[in-house]
């Protein structure tokens, strides 16, 4: 029975581990391929490099899938709907591809108040300063059950395993 419990334990840390690992690797794919070049688009200087930044980051949501569905657990509000922020985010690049399409006919204010569009539909402000606006639990949409399930799975094999070595000792 001491085996049982090892193994449980062995197993439900083994899988917690590859959880935090996975974890790590979907957030930092997320922010290279999609947050940061948010943020640079909210940041650029002129309408062509916000152009280049949210086609990057469209690029990198498209390829993953980040068109439709929503990020939450439970409660499913606008603010983690990806279809919402990926067309908003859609929208202000359609923005800019027209300023740029018209050419010198744009005005600098016309091409200042899109970077300001840009900024507003990128970047929030909260308590702890300027932040990317993106749905939570994005980084493992649309896989955030599976995670969840995965991790509780783990934790209770080694709950488990943890009360089966313990009360095999209670009991020799």
């Amino acid at each position: 029975m001491k085996g049982l419990g090892a193994i449980l334990v062995a197993v439900g840390i083994i899988i917690l581990i590859g959880m935090i690992i996975v974890t790590i690797v979907c957030w930092y794919g997320n922010r290279v391929g999609c947050k940061d070049y948010l943020k640079l688009a909210g940041d650029a200087p002129n309408v062509q490099k916000a152009n280049e930044f949210l086609e990057k980051a469209l690029v990198y949501m498209e390829k993953r899938g980040l068109t439709s569905g929503n990020s939450a657990f439970i409660f499913r509000t606008p603010s983690s709907d990806v279809g919402i922020w990926y067309n908003q985010i859609k929208g202000a690049q359609q923005t800019v591809a027209n300023i740029i399409g018209r050419g010198d006919a744009a005005s600098q204010l016309e091409k200042d108040n899109v970077l300001m569009k840009i900024r507003e539909v990128v970047l929030d402000q909260d308590e702890k300063g300027t932040t990317v606006t993106m749905p939570p639990n994005i980084t493992i949409f649309p896989f955030q059950w599976l995670f969840l399930l995965t991790i509780v799975v783990g934790v209770l094999m080694i709950i488990v395993g943890g009360a089966i070595l313990y009360f095999c000792e209670e009991w020799s």
